[in-house]
């Protein structure tokens, strides 16, 4: 059997050769189960050398994140988790905030179950999904439409955000860094989560496991701004005591 160095050293050579890698095809051409695979693939998303989508994993980008439709294939059961997870967060008449992103998109897909909690959001795959729901209590955030992150950003939300008050603002974010806290790669998203902080009484972060460990350009948050953060897998025992000397509550999925 081939070592596991000798395996990852292949698959970094097939991720620069083809952008993607398959489970199956992996599993079969090292003779090893795909359960193997998976923890080697997951190995190199921690070292921010992958990205673990449905199947396989693909060579992340480094100029900027990726759009919706390839973010959707990443990590996508951890993500349902932790939506699953948020959702035990909400209670009957309140007002919410959902930014856009796919994590609070899995979310987004349990409000579904308590119509009488007024949802705003400036992302256009959550209004959809709710009006697919049939959902009446919703308000759809406007401004510049975003094609790259289907969301509404620019002043318009910003403005809209400073002339409400919230109960709580579900959030996500790109990277969480262990030194520097909660990070974006977009001066708009960024600009929106802050606003939304000042004006909201609670702040829940939703990250999945692959976000730690990562850089963006741009600090969002620093970890005191943020009350609770559900993610999918425990934290380093160091990053963790940093949470809870900030008081974070953190849930796990």
């Amino acid at each position: 059997m081939i070592e596991a160095e000798e395996r990852l050293d292949h698959m970094r050579a097939l991720l620069d050769r083809h952008g993607r890698v398959h489970v199956s095809d992996l599993a079969t051409h090292f003779h090893v189960s795909k359960e193997t695979v998976r923890r080697d693939l997951k190995q190199l998303e921690l070292a921010g050398e992958a990205r673990c989508v449905y199947g396989g994993a693909v060579k992340p980008t480094r100029d900027g994140d990726e759009p919706i439709a390839d973010r959707m294939r990443v990590n996508g059961r951890e993500k349902a988790r932790i939506g699953a997870e948020a959702a035990k967060l909400l209670r009957r008449d309140i007002k919410i905030f959902v930014d856009a992103g796919t994590t609070t998109l899995a979310f987004a897909r349990h409000l579904k179950d308590w119509p009488d909690i007024a949802v705003y959001t400036n992302s256009l795959d959550i209004v959809e999904l709710l009006c697919g729901f049939g959902a009446r209590n919703v308000t759809a955030v406007g401004g510049q439409v975003s094609p790259r992150y289907r969301a509404f950003m620019g002043s318009d939300p910003l403005l809209f955000v400073a002339n409400h008050l919230f109960d709580i603002a579900f959030v996500s974010i790109v990277a969480v860094d262990y030194e520097l806290g909660f990070m974006d790669l977009g001066a708009d998203e960024a600009h929106l989560r802050r606003q939304l902080r000042k004006h909201s009484r609670q702040c829940v972060m939703l990250a999945d496991s692959s976000k730690f460990g990562r850089q963006g350009s741009i600090r969002t948050y620093d970890l005191a701004d943020v009350d609770v953060l559900v993610t999918d897998a425990p934290v380093r025992p160091d990053f963790a005591a940093k949470l809870d000397k900030a008081n974070v509550k953190v849930h796990y999925a």
